[in-house]
């Protein structure tokens, strides 16, 4: 019997990484995100990416703990905490404040750089699926100019941006329109 994250995988492995050219995709859904973040993880994992997640809506252990528990190895992933009152270690680092676009955007290239200089030729991707949190604390201009300039710093060095959008929100265009590929799931 097929589980909701196998549904989404499906799909996802059908609508994504199906173009050498793509770099960015939007992913709109009213699914739980923790059902699509495990689907995705499954699949750039399937294609040998190592990953960085922006965790904002759950501390990285959680996301280590989904990834262990359905076989797939955490030790790849970094995780950028924004928010949690958690040290840094040797794949966590942290930003303290959810409003800090700044420091968050710093923190992502550096984290994306430092990985890209260890290993040149690996396939690398950023996820965040915490927008609407980020909106809470900051104005949806200001978010939208941060996801551009990651997107964009992250085009420059081959990193595959992913970004959870749910249905609706005035953000989604400005996402949609600087992603290389978008995806409606049901």
């Amino acid at each position: 019997m097929a589980t909701r994250d196998d549904k989404i995988l499906s799909t996802l492995s059908s609508e994504l990484l199906q173009n050498k050219l793509e770099q960015s995709a939007a992913i709109v859904t009213e699914h739980d995100a923790v059902d699509v973040d495990l689907a995705l993880f499954k699949l750039l994992t399937k294609h040998s990416y190592s990953g960085i997640i922006l965790c904002i809506d759950r501390p990285s252990s959680f996301y280590s703990n989904m990834l262990e528990d359905a076989g797939l190895n955490a030790s790849k992933m970094y995780f950028i905490e924004v928010g949690f009152a958690s040290k840094s270690s040797g794949n966590v680092t942290s930003v303290r404040e959810p409003h800090d676009l700044t420091f968050m955007k710093i923190e992502v290239t550096r984290v994306a750089q430092r990985l890209r200089m260890k290993k040149p030729s690996e396939k690398i991707f950023f996820l965040n699926d915490g927008i609407l949190t980020i909106l809470q604390y900051t104005e949806e201009k200001q978010v939208g100019q941060l996801l551009h300039e990651l997107i964009v710093k992250l085009r420059e060095m081959n990193v595959y941006s992913i970004t959870l959008l749910e249905p609706g929100q005035s953000i989604n265009t400005v996402v949609e329109r600087m992603s290389d590929k978008l995806v409606k799931l049901d």
